[in-house]
């Protein structure tokens, strides 16, 4: 597919650029342009190497992220100068870790590009009639449909499994009695019945946890020759059972079986609208193989998967918020906040990622203020934060 070149060059402004961290990071960190061109290079047309570079670049990030926290937690948390060192390391993982794809990809040039390349292909796909605004508004269904994708996030992923683990329930003649007695309780919608509705569901989830009972395996292991593609081709209770064994409690999958029956219905509607979408998706292409050439069809793909795979990078770089969110906002700035603002009047709106270069350094002493206004020219090393 032919681009120009400057949609691989770092943009000068974006779109959802809430927090202006345009305004700051490729200024901060110039290092971060020189990393998101060559990587914009290296990716623009490889959607599957790009979907394997963000989900490398979560594991970095998350990793980045527990480093700097634990250094925090061992730190001398009245110290302003330490505050803003730990605030520094998070706005350069943040920048380099997160910024990047989840912003200067996703919302940048590049998406840019591959969305009005969807509406170019339609427009070659759709015949031309005396109806114009009939004639626009298919062109513009397409794309519409198109850039919801069939990419189903975890929620809906969750969701989805969920309606596989009601049918197996409701199939399996230990479990189905149990549920029938469960059910009731859930649906008075009161605390109450908490105590109650854990014990009920104690036998099933022993036989889930155990090893003993192979029936139960069909919701928990990797079936023949599995290969995971998306979340989707995981076994309907991997979700639940990963948290199960990172907190050594069972109690993330009481909870995911207590939301299985409780959206039983919701969970079904969610799979037809899902399956139609798929479908919509599937004839979309059909009849683009039917009026493109061999080179067009090719490309119209590719603008789909990229598309598609910049809608994942959210997802999954949006993880990393509850480790994050924390510690950074609630933890590190709201103690810097508190000093700062002891013999001082501090004007901020609120407290966020940005707070540091955007409110809180106009009151730092000048030695703080000019290592958070001052460039660093390094490029990312998460052995060097």
């Amino acid at each position: 597919m032919k681009i120009d070149s400057h949609v691989l060059k770092f943009p000068r402004s974006l779109p959802n650029d809430e927090q202006q961290f345009m305004t700051y990071y490729p200024y901060k960190f110039p290092k971060v342009i020189e990393y998101f061109e060559q990587k914009a290079a290296e990716l623009y047309d490889k959607p599957e190497e790009y979907a394997q570079f963000v989900k490398d670049e979560y594991q970095t990030l998350e990793a980045a992220v527990n480093k700097v926290h634990e250094e925090y937690k061992a730190g001398d948390q009245t110290d302003l100068a330490f505050l803003v060192e730990i605030d520094q390391k998070f706005n350069k993982i943040f920048c380099f870790k997160f910024w990047v794809i989840n912003y200067v990809f996703a919302d940048g040039p590049l998406h840019e590009f591959y969305v009005d390349q969807l509406k170019a292909f339609a427009r070659k796909m759709v015949p031309v009639t005396d109806d114009i605004e009939e004639y626009e508004q298919r062109i513009i269904h397409i794309q519409r449909d198109l850039l919801q994708t069939d990419y189903a996030d975890i929620y809906l992923v969750q969701a989805l499994h969920g309606v596989d683990v009601m049918k197996f329930l409701e199939s399996d003649e230990f479990s189905r009695p149990i549920i029938e007695k469960i059910i009731p309780l859930i649906d008075e919608h009161t605390d109450k019945n908490d105590q109650e509705i854990l014990t009920l569901w104690e036998p099933i989830v022993e036989k889930i946890l155990g090893e003993a009972d192979s029936h139960y395996s069909a919701l928990t292991d990797k079936q023949g020759d599995f290969e995971l593609h998306t979340l989707l081709d995981l076994p309907p209770l991997e979700l639940p059972i990963n948290q199960v064994r990172m907190r050594g409690v069972p109690f993330p999958l009481y909870s995911y079986l207590n939301h299985t029956l409780e959206f039983r219905s919701q969970n079904e509607v969610l799979q037809a609208r899902y399956e139609t979408m798929k479908q919509t998706i599937d004839d979309i292409f059909v009849e683009a193989q039917e009026t493109l050439d061999e080179q067009e069809y090719n490309d119209f793909r590719l603008s789909y998967e990229m598309a598609k795979c910049f809608s994942m990078s959210k997802d999954i770089m949006g993880s990393v918020d509850p480790i994050l969110v924390p510690v950074w906002e609630k933890d590190v700035h709201t103690k810097v906040f508190d000093i700062i603002s002891k013999d001082q009047t501090v004007r901020y709106t609120s407290v966020n990622h940005a707070s540091m270069f955007s409110s809180f350094a106009w009151y730092l002493p000048t030695d703080l203020k000019d290592q958070v206004m001052s460039p660093d020219n390094t490029s990312f090393n998460a052995e060097e934060l």
